[in-house]
């Protein structure tokens, strides 16, 4: 056997055992769509659901009957909390987190926002949380944090886990 048909095969055979090794794996494990994205820790007792489109990465973090937070990430996003808005909001407040620039805002319903939660949990005006990462990649770049607050425990749970998000991941 020539030199390079014994190279070609070893080839073959290292090729074979990847294959394998993959496809005995779920994808969950290839792909780490288990794991929140940007590295987002989550507090005891929620779980994480990933989900995305075409230009944009999206995630549900929830806790079973209670809080719910929609994530969404992408460079045609857009930003949730913006300064010029911050009259519509209850408050707003901006920091830098990790050397990251964070916008956070109180508002209700229909005020500030057209975010609604998919699964309602209290009657309107409901007060919705919002947090904002903007992105590198042009004014329209940015991850978003959503969820329907009732009261100050979630507003707790969503800066906790919010905050850990981190936009170079």
């Amino acid at each position: 056997m020539r030199y390079a048909d014994k190279a070609h095969s070893k080839f073959a055979y290292i090729m074979a055992a990847v294959v394998v090794a993959c496809c005995s794996l779920p994808a969950s494990k290839i792909l780490a769509v288990d794991q929140p994205y940007g590295k987002v820790k989550l507090l005891e007792g929620y779980k994480y659901k990933r989900s995305s489109t075409v230009d944009t990465i999206n995630g549900l973090i929830y806790e079973d009957g209670g809080l719910s937070i929609e994530f969404e990430s992408g460079i045609s996003q857009g930003y949730a909390v913006t300064p010029k808005e911050r009259d519509k909001y209850l408050w707003y407040r901006e920091q830098t987190v990790n050397g990251h620039r964070v916008m956070v805002a109180l508002t209700t319903s229909g005020a500030g926002t057209v975010w609604e939660p998919e699964k309602p949990r209290g009657p309107k005006p409901r007060k919705i949380l919002m947090v904002t990462f903007p992105g590198r990649f042009g004014p329209d770049d940015a991850a978003n944090f959503y969820a329907e607050i009732l009261n100050e425990r979630e507003v707790a749970d969503v800066l906790l886990t919010a905050l850990t998000f981190d936009p170079a991941e």
